[in-house]
């Protein structure tokens, strides 16, 4: 007997779920960080990002193994987004996605909120995800962009046919880990709009003083990111027909 494929409706809640946890434990490891440390005067260092980055490697390996062959495990709508663009994905299914994305980061905004209390759910919105003034709304695009172009070509790698079976939660949990390294200081290292999206809502919710005015930078540079990953990856890994093939011998052969 065959099993049935996931239905909708277990996609979406997949999709909730697994984006409630990155941003529960990504989000809410930063927030933690700064639990920790108010009161002291100990400054910001190589050592604590390195924790908050191995944090979200370890979230997205166990999410990714739990709900990949549910729902793809994307959470993320660049790379829902990215999937359609390139054919991989029906967009007919991509406002579903995105909403259950957005829900879910919401989700695990409160749950740092119920962990942690409300000053820390402020600073996973606004606190921890923000550029800096001389950082600037189009660096701030471009920094944002490039993280997440890292990002998608990876996860497009990991999915080729062609790919090492069984690497790609590690494959794109690693990434995620390196990325945040060299970004985090500079943008918090969103690199998706759902995780940037539902801690800000959240910190609106609770009186939190929210920059919506960088929100433009995140969402465009990420999904502008996503899809020139997506396109690169395409371009890069293309392989020719065995007609085109045949065509080229024939060539080389009558010359």
């Amino acid at each position: 007997m065959n099993d049935s494929p996931p239905s909708t409706l277990q996609k979406l809640l997949a999709e909730l779920l697994g984006t409630a946890f990155l941003v529960y434990v990504g989000a809410g490891s930063a927030a933690a960080t700064g639990v920790i440390a108010a009161g002291t005067k100990v400054p910001f260092s190589m050592a604590q990002l390195g924790v908050i980055s191995f944090a979200f490697m370890l979230v997205i390996v166990g999410t990714v193994y739990a709900i990949g062959h549910i729902s793809g495990a994307h959470v993320n709508p660049a790379v829902t987004v990215a999937l359609a663009a390139t054919g991989r994905f029906p967009w007919r299914e991509v406002p579903g996605y995105v909403l259950a994305q957005v829900a879910g980061a919401v989700a695990g905004g409160l749950g740092i909120f119920v962990t942690l209390g409300a000053d820390a759910a402020r600073a996973a919105g606004g606190g921890v995800t923000a550029y800096a003034a001389q950082v600037g709304f189009a660096r701030g695009t471009l920094i944002e962009g490039i993280g997440t172009f890292m990002l998608v070509f990876v996860i497009f790698g990991v999915l080729d046919r062609r790919a090492v079976p069984g690497w790609a939660p590690m494959a794109i949990g690693s990434i995620v880990f390196a990325i945040i390294i060299i970004v985090g200081p500079a943008t918090g290292a969103a690199i998706n709009p759902a995780r940037y999206a539902g801690p800000f809502l959240v910190d609106a919710a609770f009186g939190g003083g929210v920059a919506w005015e960088q929100f433009p930078a995140y969402l465009i540079g990420e999904l502008a990111g996503g899809l020139l990953g997506a396109a690169a990856y395409a371009a890069l890994a293309a392989t020719r027909t065995r007609a085109q093939v045949k065509s080229t011998a024939a060539v080389g052969t009558a010359s």
